[in-house]
């Protein structure tokens, strides 16, 4: 045991953890995730993610292989519903991408959802535990991801509204999601796979134990509540949630890889010129469990 309370000392002493503005996002150096990292390095990076939520690795050129087998640290891998954008010989890894063959851009930022509020895969019934996302190609002007603490959000709610929505539950649905950000309609298949689920609006982390605000653009509707009424509460508290105060801004490099923790987190690109500029993301999800 004291061996290995050494080790992690030693190796505690490489990395340094830098957190951001009110200790939301923080980033990590000394670690290098393309040679795989040790149990001792995943301890540390895994309090981290808990402790401050958003974790950004700068400088590290990784491959979809070693891409992939850093998120499998954090469990099991959950492919996006959406088949288009998986990598043919692993399809766990997705790419979004305005970039063509010959090096030119397509003109339009792929996967408009992305450009809007939302918690990944919440449409489903275990949605994603972590996002990890790495950048090939970055724009020179606009293109940062937004991050919002939805944690920090709920604490700072008033106690009526805590008490209005402690009970509540939403409908979380690909398709109507799919209709709000102005995408291509949802296919027969996708709705077969993600049929619309109910989530609590405010859910308890099942790590930290901490509650936090799980809406987004893939809520629908609140359970039990006229629709367009439940529609306005449900914006109310996005717009609650990605005040200023509750934002980490997320300005990328190339080769950087950040995750984040979608159980009490909300995120978003910021539109750039998507004619002009290329920019390429590959992102690799890990399932979570049903929110609580």
């Amino acid at each position: 045991m004291a061996d290995a309370a050494t080790k992690l000392t030693d190796i505690a002493e490489n990395v340094v953890i830098a957190p951001h503005a009110n200790g939301f996002a923080a980033e990590i150096t000394g670690i290098s995730l393309a040679d795989g990292i040790s149990d001792a390095e995943f301890a540390l990076v895994h309090q981290a993610f808990l402790d401050h939520k958003v974790l950004v690795f700068r400088d590290q050129p990784l491959e979809d292989l070693p891409h992939q087998a850093f998120a499998m640290r954090f469990g099991e891998l959950d492919g996006h519903i959406n088949k288009s954008t998986r990598q043919k010989n692993m399809p766990n890894v997705q790419v979004f991408s305005n970039v063509k063959f010959d090096g030119k851009t397509t003109g339009v930022h792929p996967e408009k959802g992305t450009l809007v509020w939302h918690t990944d895969k919440s449409y489903t019934a275990t949605p994603s535990l972590t996002t990890v996302l790495r950048s090939p190609a970055i724009a020179s002007k606009g293109g940062d991801t937004l991050f919002a603490d939805t944690a920090r959000a709920y604490e700072n709610l008033d106690d009526a509204t805590k008490t209005q929505v402690a009970d509540l539950r939403a409908i979380h649905d690909w398709g109507r999601s799919r209709l709000k950000s102005g995408e291509r309609p949802a296919t027969d298949e996708e709705m077969t796979a993600a049929p619309p689920v109910d989530h609590p609006i405010i859910r308890t982390h099942p790590e930290t134990g901490r509650k936090a605000i799980y809406v987004g653009n893939h809520s629908s509707h609140v359970v039990g509540m006229d629709v367009s009424e439940g529609e306005t509460l449900l914006a109310e508290l996005e717009a609650h949630a990605t005040q200023i105060d509750f934002i980490y801004r997320h300005k990328w490099q190339v080769n950087d890889v950040i995750m984040w923790d979608n159980r009490c987190t909300m995120h978003c690109v910021e539109p750039y010129d998507a004619a002009k500029e290329k920019r390429a993301v590959h992102r690799v999800v890990v399932k979570g469990d049903k929110p609580v």
